[in-house]
């Protein structure tokens, strides 16, 4: 089928001034094309795991209606923020980085799920590796449900990718929602390296209950307009999440990005982090935001950006926000945007590095975002195609 997209998609918590264009964003694109509405299984699902494929899209979103009272505990302050934009997502079963309308996206063009369920207990080794071998000119909308039992642990990994032609096109949109349940962890990688003519979005929503984890790893190389976005809800004490997100724009591209952090329970953590190069005429947003609500009391909430620029025509718009209901809360972000500096580059030069193989070192630096993974052996198997290129 064919379809119009009009969406406004990485809305702001809280708004700010118009005139930073930065309050949102919007998917604005005409017949595209959509083959497929559902989600590539995995070569494997091991042992520990049970797959339910083709649920429908709502239907899927069940387990976060059954726990909507623990979701959205609130010890509750009187009024709500200037400007504040909940309201908007307040129909989504568990809220999203981008927001209500890709839900509405998946609803109407009838999306199937697929819900990855871990058992209670399972420490699953071998992850969950679901591939997007994209064709030229195809169209794809998918969508993922992970549940994660108490005190079990997963690995999912999604490759989103079209293969050797750069210039490829085409349309993917994929929706990930995470539940992870009292002392469990999700282990989330995900890597687009689609072609260069390529419009993708990547949606993402999560909770956390008490000692529960989120570990997102993920990891920008491609096509033309991306839209990223993460909202995670830290619902109960000591819950955490953890994300370190690589980009690289280059050519014309355009990258927009949203992470929300909502802290609800006492002594939650969260740590985001985001590395990049920027090229060319490339364009980057991203929004981050650490939401500290009443009754957050011990959290931290960390927010850092690295952002090396390697053009006179790149735009590069950075929003690092905290919002606070909650006094004994540590709240901490930064944002770094460099140059390839001229000192740096002559000393390349003067052991015969020349400007060019000088810049693909600082990018391949600071996408190294990813070495995190060291940490993990079988994602960096996966991933050593990356850094063989």
């Amino acid at each position: 089928m064919n379809t119009d997209l009009n969406m406004k998609v990485n809305v702001l918590p809280v708004y700010t001034y118009n005139f930073l264009k930065v309050n949102d964003s919007t998917i604005d694109a005409s017949d595209i094309k959509i083959d497929t509405v559902d989600c590539p299984k995995p070569d494997a699902v091991p042992q520990g795991v049970t797959l339910n494929s083709g649920v429908a899209f709502e239907e899927a979103g069940e387990i976060f209606r059954a726990n909507k009272d623990k979701i959205l505990v609130s010890t509750g302050v009187p009024g709500e923020p200037n400007g504040d934009t909940s309201a908007r997502d307040s129909e989504q079963v568990i809220r999203t980085g981008m927001g209500v309308d890709v839900d509405k996206l998946f609803i109407s063009a009838g999306a199937t799920c697929d819900v990855y369920t871990v058992d209670e207990g399972a420490i699953v080794e071998q992850p969950v590796v679901i591939r997007f071998d994209m064709k030229d000119g195809q169209g794809c909308l998918a969508s993922n449900v992970i549940h994660a039992r108490k005190n079990s642990e997963v690995t999912v990994i999604m490759d989103y990718a079209s293969g050797e032609d750069k210039e490829a096109s085409g349309f993917l949109g994929v929706s990930t929602r995470v539940l992870v349940e009292e002392g469990a962890r999700v282990n989330l990688v995900k890597t687009q390296m689609l072609g260069n003519g390529y419009l993708h979005f990547d949606d993402l929503g999560g909770v956390c209950f008490e000692k529960g984890a989120i570990r997102l790893v993920g990891l920008e190389l491609g096509a033309k307009k991306v839209w990223n976005g993460s909202y995670i809800n830290l619902a109960t004490k000591e819950s955490d999440f953890t994300s370190d997100i690589g980009f690289l724009g280059r050519d014309d591209h355009q990258i927009d990005i949203n992470y929300v952090a909502d802290h609800r329970g006492k002594k939650t953590n969260a740590l985001m982090q985001f590395k990049g190069v920027l090229m060319d005429e490339a364009q980057k947003t991203l929004r981050f935001t650490i939401d500290f609500k009443n009754g957050s009391a011990g959290s931290v909430g960390d927010e850092q950006e690295d952002v090396l620029l390697l053009g006179e025509d790149v735009i590069n718009r950075t929003m690092p926000i905290i919002l606070c209901q909650e006094e004994d809360v540590d709240g901490r972000h930064g944002a770094t945007i460099g140059q390839l500096g001229e000192d740096l580059l002559f000393y390349m030069q003067s052991r015969g590095i020349d400007e060019e193989e000088a810049k693909r070192i600082m990018i391949r630096q600071d996408l190294t975002v990813l070495q995190g993974l060291s940490r993990m052996r079988l994602l960096c198997r996966e991933f050593s195609i990356i850094f063989r290129k």
